[in-house]
């Protein structure tokens, strides 16, 4: 890891057009406008600039490989399917995991986190008998979070009544090693995961909805998330230079 006193963030490439990228800085340089970020792609063929980074950003995108959580014949409900970012992105987090690095996960960043630590997917949740989640009519869907009592996201975020943004049509099933469901939808959809023993453990958190994008900016399922994880890293960054 750098010696600096900058905190430099990792971000995954969401492989969307610039602005859709942009959100995830713009969210961050809204609480820290000091804050560097570097893009970690496969297409920049990157990877060792992890070490270089305070902590890990894992974006939202396109579905990931059923094979990769051992349901190779599910390829047909899948949509954006890219082996290459799926590699890429399983690669870097056992990395990140390895160096203790605080990660943040973001829609499709929550659902490649909890199949790195061996975790499975709900392939289509409309097939799966669960409410639409996604943009219909390009309206964007919201609803309300039912947040696990005592847990970090609790801790984090409050006990406000709020909505987020719903963009997804996939979601977390069997979770995955060492993790814990910490929110979830009305109909019961897994909304966010984090550490189950957090003792000593480096900050994690991934949820479902976008935080970046959302137009209320202040809304704790948003401002809160990133106030907090800037502020672990920066933890994080302290205890290192220790």
């Amino acid at each position: 890891m750098k010696a600096s006193t900058t905190m430099r963030i990792g971000i995954t490439d969401n492989h969307r057009p610039k602005p859709y990228f942009e959100n995830y800085i713009n969210w961050l340089h809204r609480i820290d406008p000091a804050v560097e970020t570097v893009k970690l792609s496969y297409t920049l063929n990157n990877i060792v600039e992890l070490r270089d980074v305070d902590a890990l950003l894992l974006t939202g995108g396109g579905d990931i490989h059923p094979k990769y959580f051992g349901k190779p014949e599910l390829i047909e409900q899948m949509e954006e399917v890219n082996e290459l970012r799926d590699e890429f992105e399983l690669n870097i987090i056992n990395r990140a995991l390895e160096a203790d690095l605080p990660i943040l996960g973001i829609c499709r960043g929550m659902q490649i986190m909890n199949v790195a630590l061996g975790g499975t997917l709900i392939p289509d949740l409309p097939s799966a008998g669960f409410e639409f989640h996604a943009v219909e009519d390009l309206q964007e869907h919201r609803h309300a979070l039912q947040r696990v009592p005592h847990s970090l996201f609790e801790i984090i975020t409050g006990n406000g009544s709020h909505d987020v943004n719903s963009i997804h049509h996939q979601a977390v099933n069997d979770l995955g090693r060492g993790l814990m469901a910490s929110a979830f939808s009305p109909d019961g959809v897994c909304e966010a995961i984090e550490w189950a023993l957090k003792d000593r453990m480096p900050f994690l958190l991934c949820v479902q909805w976008h935080p970046e994008r959302m137009a209320d900016a202040d809304n704790p399922f948003s401002k809160n998330i990133a106030e907090y994880f800037l502020r672990e890293v920066r933890l994080s960054m302290n205890h290192s230079s220790t």
